[in-house]
């Protein structure tokens, strides 16, 4: 165990007390809360990379948890929030193409590795997950700010955003994986 390996697992362990706190919701300040763990969360999603490089203790077991804590922390958030956004179409699609993604392509990616063809992870995929980061945390933010709906517009439109990349992203990971097996 390693300190980048222990910041990717504590970010797994995380998501469901941040998922939780969203959900109750019962007070604004659970929700402050639930909005500095997600931070403080998705900040580790960088930390740990950055920490196993600069130490050059990159590890197998690192490059195996990091995209699983990544895909925890935001389907746990996601499914918090979609109690919340049960009506709300411009929440919903988004978090459903998202999650169908997810999926798909771990799939996909775990049937190649077995295959011996693996998918490296693309500077896309980064900025994918960056920009579901960002437009959870600020969706949680429009949730503690009710009354501002810039917050509330922006973080949806920076969730579609992120929804299209997601998108492109599988198209050129399916793309990159069947070319290999020809």
């Amino acid at each position: 165990m390693n300190l980048p390996n222990f910041l990717t697992i504590l970010r797994i362990i995380a998501a469901p007390i941040i998922a939780i706190l969203i959900w109750q919701e019962t007070s604004i300040f659970q929700l402050i809360i639930a909005f500095f763990l997600f931070v403080i969360a998705g900040a580790t999603d960088w930390l740990d990379g950055y920490l196993a490089r600069a130490m050059g203790i990159e590890s197998h077991l690192g490059r195996i948890l990091d995209p699983i804590a990544d895909k925890v922390l935001l389907a746990c958030i996601l499914l918090a929030l979609a109690s919340h956004y049960t009506r709300d179409w411009l929440f919903i699609l988004p978090a459903l193409t998202i999650f169908l993604r997810e999926f798909v392509i771990s799939g996909f990616r775990e049937y190649m590795s077995k295959e011996g063809i693996i998918i490296q992870v693309s500077m896309l995929a980064k900025w994918k997950t960056t920009l579901q980061l960002v437009a959870v945390g600020l969706i949680l933010l429009s949730m503690i700010f009710v009354e501002n709906k810039m917050i509330y517009y922006s973080s949806i439109t920076i969730f579609w955003l992120s929804a299209v990349v997601t998108i492109t992203t599988a198209f050129d990971y399916l793309k990159t994986g069947l070319s290999a097996l020809k």
